[in-house]
């Protein structure tokens, strides 16, 4: 299946490992209890040293830091106040021009979260526009006025819970937010704002910035005559927002073609990237539409399928199977086990009742990721198996944009998979040397076994597996680019599956229980396997095609 990309150019972002950054957890410089950009670069070198051989280095290609522009940081940087400064949480623009060019040395990209369908309400295109009806900005946001009873406009709701419409006495209006109050969305139909945005997103491509995640690239485009959102028949969810068909407040045609006009100012620039988050109602084939007719819009599109499937092989495999039939020819798959918004993988995963070896969890969710037919986005401190915080005090809660409303409606809170990076078993994990000064978010209390320094020394720790399979996809052509080929056609307890050139053949297998018979559906040569990576076998060893797997086996080998 899938498409062997030897006969084009390598791209970066199709053969890297992207690794994404919550700046306010990944390392406090300062001292202030808050993540920061000079932090960051003080880590660069554990991140990828320019050595290929380093003994201390994760070797990825790539960082995605969430936002760093200036925020008044209700929802954590994802409400933007001015595009063109760097936040003062984090530094300066200085800093940021050091962090590029340090980067730069190590060959490491850098990519920005553009959050462009809203603003924060402190934004000054949102001061104006919402002080009359009359102003120059006065169509840059989605004004409505209220319904004739004198409640809001239409049903669209937010995201966050409740009404999506919040009343402003100024202009006697209300305007319209997917998200939270503070975050009103951009009026897209409005040439000038988009004009704006548009000039904002090659400012940061002339500074030298190697790409761009779009945040909620899918809800850009609103119906411009606000028409209700159908009610879908018999929904009972307790977050309103999911008993809606969002025919009118996202996903919109014109939303691609907005996307694609983005593309066009990418495509300007020499080796850009072009990422979207595609927040849709997992309908099967919508995710595709995002790379465009001609592949012209996204390089590559976030979907949420094969994170939040249930941790057993047929599920798992059933979403590599469904992902190599639908992404169109020519375009990339991606994949990622966590992020900033969902719960990290193995705190969703290791409750399951026959998940009894956490670090057998962590190997294969590792194996997987990065040896399937895509590009691999890793979130900081997955490599080192770190787990949702679950006793945060409410008092410390950082995650202030989720609200409950009325209706009880609230989705699932987050603040647990950002807490600090585990560095070492110092004072606050070796995130902030503040003595005096708590972190941002608690640090996790596993932190003494569960950080960066104790793994590096220890051979066989989810930390080093990390690094070897790292090491194994960049030496190897298949892992990179070839295709992908299914050994198992309705895995149960096994997944064995191929990636294959013309020069080469890799074979992954992976053993999600104490079974150990393994039987293969397709033919392979059961000779001269040559061993990359594995938690059980000798490393570089050659053998046959094992008839059987030992328990919780995780084993990349190589013809």
């Amino acid at each position: 299946m899938g498409q062997d990309l030897k006969s084009n150019a390598e791209q970066w972002w199709q053969t890297g490992v992207i690794y994404q950054i919550y700046p306010l957890t990944f390392v406090d410089a300062n001292g202030d209890g808050v993540g920061d950009l000079q932090g960051i670069i003080k880590k660069l070198d554990y991140l990828n040293d320019g050595n290929p051989n380093s003994e201390t280095s994760l070797g990825i290609d790539a960082i995605w830091l969430s936002p760093i522009n200036q925020s008044p940081m209700i929802d954590n940087g994802y409400d933007v106040s001015d595009y063109y400064d760097i936040s003062d949480t984090f530094g300066t623009l200085e800093d940021f021009e050091i962090l590029l060019e340090e980067s730069h040395k190590r060959g490491i990209k850098v990519i920005l979260d553009l959050v462009i369908n809203h603003t924060s309400n402190q934004h000054s295109w949102f001061v104006e526009s919402s002080s009359s009806q009359d102003n120059p900005k006065s169509d840059w946001y989605h004004w409505q006025d209220p319904a004739p009873d004198g409640g809001v406009p239409n049903n669209w709701l937010s995201y966050f819970g409740g009404t999506g419409w919040t009343f402003n006495e100024a202009r006697k209006q209300y305007y319209f937010h997917t998200f939270n109050k503070n975050q009103p969305d951009i009026n897209w139909h409005n040439t000038e704002a988009k004009t704006a945005i548009f000039q904002m997103i090659r400012f940061w491509l002339d500074k030298g910035v190697d790409g761009f995640r779009l945040d909620a690239s899918s809800v850009y485009s609103k119906d411009k005559y606000y028409r209700y959102n159908p009610v879908k028949f018999g929904a009972t969810d307790k977050n309103n927002y999911h008993n809606q068909h969002h025919l009118y407040d996202k996903n919109l045609p014109e939303n691609h073609q907005l996307i694609q006009e983005i593309r066009n100012i990418i495509d300007e620039y020499e080796d850009r990237v072009l990422i979207g988050e595609t927040f849709i109602d997992n309908r099967l084939y919508d995710s595709t539409i995002f790379y465009g007719i001609n592949n012209d819009e996204l390089h590559l599109a976030f979907t949420f399928e094969f994170p939040l499937s249930p941790w057993y092989p047929g599920y798992l495999q059933r979403e590599i199977d469904k992902k190599e039939l639908i992404t169109p020819k020519g375009a990339w798959p991606t994949y990622f086990l966590d992020n900033h918004d969902i719960p990290r993988h193995l705190s969703r995963w290791i409750e399951c009742s026959l998940c009894t070896n956490p670090l057998g969890i962590a190997q294969a969710a590792a194996a997987i990721l990065l040896t399937v037919r895509g590009t691999p986005v890793l979130y900081y401190g997955q490599e080192i198996g770190m787990v949702d915080n679950e006793d945060i005090p409410p008092e410390k809660i950082q995650d202030k944009a989720i609200v409950k409303s009325e209706t009880g409606e609230l989705p699932p809170p987050r603040d647990g998979a950002r807490t600090p990076m585990q560095w070492n078993d110092s004072i606050n994990a070796g995130f902030s040397f503040g003595k005096d000064v708590e972190p941002w978010l608690p640090v996790h209390q596993n932190y003494p076994e569960v950080n960066v320094e104790r793994e590096l020394k220890e051979p066989d720790s989810i930390l080093n597996f990390y690094r070897q399979l790292i090491k194994a996809r960049k030496n190897n052509e298949a892992l990179r680019i070839g295709n992908w080929r299914t050994l198992i056609h309705y895995p149960y307890e096994h997944l064995a599956y191929v990636r294959e050139t013309k020069a080469e053949r890799v074979l992954i297998l992976i053993n999600f229980s104490y079974e150990k018979d393994l039987t293969i559906d397709e033919h392979i040569s059961k000779d001269n396997w040559q061993v990359l990576v594995s938690n059980v076998r000798e490393t570089d060893k050659i053998i046959n095609l094992p008839a059987s797997l030992e328990a919780f086996e995780v084993s990349v080998l190589r013809k």
